[in-house]
């Protein structure tokens, strides 16, 4: 591998605690690749393979004649129906259409939003006739670069100075940028184009003036655009940063590189606050995980092409780590905060990235954790047992609110078992829907608890403790803040074959209304016997469809699954009403059956065993006090105290 530090790394000194480079930019390109990768790709065995993929694509971009779209563009999630969610398909340029539905929109926020898509298009168009250009140096590639980054140096400063996608201006939208609706999605583009000059700037077909009027005109004013409101450590300011660093590396300006590294949200500070100790991004979702991480690595590879060894620092490296500590045994990753329902899969290009940068083969085939571990920066306790096809996962969610980002949802628990999910996150679904806000943020979309029908305050729980060894893992988690007076408090203790789930609720007042829940990824839940009811309308409540009430409930309750069941035990209490209901999963079309307990009390504790054998054979009934799982080969005694635990 190339060593990076001898290009262009001319002197050292400490500052603050982080060490600063002076630098020396090296001769161009020095942003998309090197001379010298560009040197170690020709000597690869499949250069010749990627060589006529790139000249073949960009032939067919040549032909396409993309253009830039006459104005700047709206958030690109307004590119949707706002009913459901459903992606637009362009019949023109303002007219544009619902496959879903046939119901066609022609309003100016749409017309807009698909102007977003159109730069975006042109943003991955120029950086892949930059490669086609460096695959073969045939000019016309190179020529058509120029030809969208003019476009865009004679277009940038006629758009709005700043605007945001709810319609504010000016010093209202901080957010705001001015070729798209935010400056998220400036940042992203600019590190395309960047990399597209990076690859194009030497052709002949530039002339001095071409270059410096991009340089100054397009970049240099996207830069002020960036610089314009800093957000702190939030995943937006990552990408600011990417975007400026990429600029400072094609301008050559070593002061706007040094400040990108060193100020307040820069690299360093996001290493401090936004990455925890266990390596994983602050906003507790894996898909901001994956999203900050693309940004670091646009961010490290920028730098390490000058000299600057960002890939070296612990945090940094620790995020490709920490994922596989996160999973489910079969990879997929919990749908936490605002997430997706995703795999592994989803940091595949982050793994294979790591591989070749650090020169370690194992981070593209490594395996998923398969011990219990307590993600302490998270807050996220993680009970395992088994291996392949037998093995079964428990994580309760206790930790910091994740920011804007986060769920109403401390102690939220998840299960696996059986080699899928059961117990689920509902996720983020689509920020363009209202049932972003109004369903899957809310306490009852999640499995744990409220108060009087309404959702939790943002907080921070705690973990009272966390123990494994050969026969079980189990933790205690706690939060005092989620409702003013109210202790919640949250036991689990997980074996090859059952989880036991102890939930206890303590109010300084009167009695309150407790509801618990149960939320399962299942084809329906038995019995479905009851009266039709209601549960509220509002906090989430208003989702619940199918509702019906039972004052007599039983004491096993099956998720059904195809072939397979989770079979639920619960050791109900007089005046417990038990409603059963189907909420929203993973998408609006999702319609998840769920389990709701509800009672009046000062103090209480659900009792509840979930049965992981998939038949429902082990299980056979459960007694609150003193707690005992009565199971097919005789009685087993649990006993939870904040302190620890006691099983046979």
């Amino acid at each position: 591998m190339h060593n990076f530090l001898t290009c262009g790394l001319v002197g050292l000194l400490v500052a603050g605690g982080q060490v600063r480079a002076e630098i020396v930019f090296p001769p161009v390109p020095r942003l998309a690749t090197t001379p010298a990768e560009l040197t170690a790709l020709r000597a690869a065995p499949d250069f010749v393979t990627r060589s006529n993929s790139a000249v073949q694509r960009g032939e067919a971009l040549l032909k396409q004649g993309v253009q830039v779209p006459e104005g700047p563009g709206d958030w690109v999630f307004y590119y949707a129906n706002p009913a459901n969610g459903q992606r637009l398909q362009p019949k023109s340029l303002t007219e544009h259409v619902d496959p879903s539905t046939g119901k066609v929109f022609t309003d100016e926020r749409t017309i807009a939003a698909y102007r977003s898509v159109l730069h975006d298009q042109v943003n991955d168009t120029a950086l892949a006739l930059g490669w086609a250009y460096t695959f073969s140096g045939d000019d016309r590639f190179a020529a058509d670069v120029k030809r969208l980054l003019l476009k865009l140096a004679a277009d940038y400063d006629t758009y709005p100075a700043r605007r945001d996608r709810w319609g504010r201006t000016g010093l209202f939208a901080p957010l705001g940028a001015r070729r798209y609706a935010q400056s998220l999605d400036e940042a992203f583009g600019v590190i395309r184009l960047a990399k597209a000059y990076d690859l194009t700037r030497t052709a002949p077909v530039w002339s001095d003036e071409e270059r410096q009027r991009v340089e100054e005109r397009f970049f240099r004013l996207t830069s002020q655009t960036l610089l314009r409101f800093n957000q702190d450590i939030n995943n937006h300011q990552t990408w600011y940063n990417a975007g400026l660093l990429c600029i400072a590396s094609v301008l050559g300006d070593r002061e706007l590189f040094d400040r990108v590294l060193h100020m307040r949200g820069g690299f360093y500070d996001q290493m401090e606050r936004s990455i925890g100790a266990d390596g994983l991004w602050y906003e507790g979702a894996m898909a901001y995980h994956n999203y900050a991480l693309m940004a670091l690595m646009e961010m490290a590879d920028a730098a390490r092409r000058v000299g600057v060894p960002l890939q070296e620092h612990p945090k940094f490296r620790a995020m490709f780590d920490s994922p596989r500590q996160y999973a489910y045994p079969n990879g997929q990753l919990p749908a936490i905060n605002d997430s997706d329902r995703v795999d592994l899969n989803l940091l595949r290009g982050a793994f294979i990235w790591a591989a070749n940068v650090y020169g370690e083969a194992g981070y593209t085939n490594a395996a998923v954790q398969t011990q219990s571990v307590n993600l302490p920066a998270t807050g996220l306790a993680i009970l395992r047992r088994g291996a392949g096809a037998d093995a079964v996962c428990a994580m309760v969610d206790y930790g910091p609110h994740g920011g804007g980002h986060g769920h109403f949802d401390k102690l939220n628990l998840l299960l696996y078992a059986n080699g899928r999910e059961w117990i689920l996150d509902p996720g983020r679904l689509s920020y363009s829907v209202d049932e972003y806000k109004t369903w899957v943020k809310t306490t009852a979309a999640h499995n744990t608890v409220t108060i009087g029908g309404r959702n939790q305050a943002p907080t921070t729980g705690r973990l009272l403790w966390f123990v494994t060894n050969e026969v079980f893992a189990a933790c205690a988690t706690e939060t005092d803040s989620a409702y003013p007076g109210v202790t919640l408090r949250r036991y689990l203790l997980l074996t090859d074959k059952l989880l036991a789930d102890v939930f206890e609720v303590e109010s300084q007042g009167g009695p309150v209304q407790v509801d618990w829940f149960a939320h399962a990824t299942s084809d329906r839940l038995e019995p479905a016997t009851g009266q039709p009811g209601t549960v509220g309308d509002r906090d989430g409540y208003q989702h619940f469809i199918e509702v019906l009430r039972i004052t007599e409930p039983p004491a096993r309750w099956t998720f059904h699954a195809g072939k397979s069941q989770l079979a639920v035990w619960i050791a109900p209490e007089p005046g417990e009403t038990i409603f059963t209901a189907r909420g929203i999963g993973h998408s609006l079309r999702d319609k998840v059956p769920c389990l709701i307990r509800r009672r009046e009390a000062k103090n209480t504790r659900y009792v509840t065993v979930y049965d992981l054998t998939g038949t429902g054979g082990l299980v056979q009934g459960v007694r609150a006090e003193p707690f005992t799982i009565e199971t097919a080969t005789g009685p087993v005694r649990v006993a939870f105290t904040p302190t620890g635990v006691t099983y046979p």
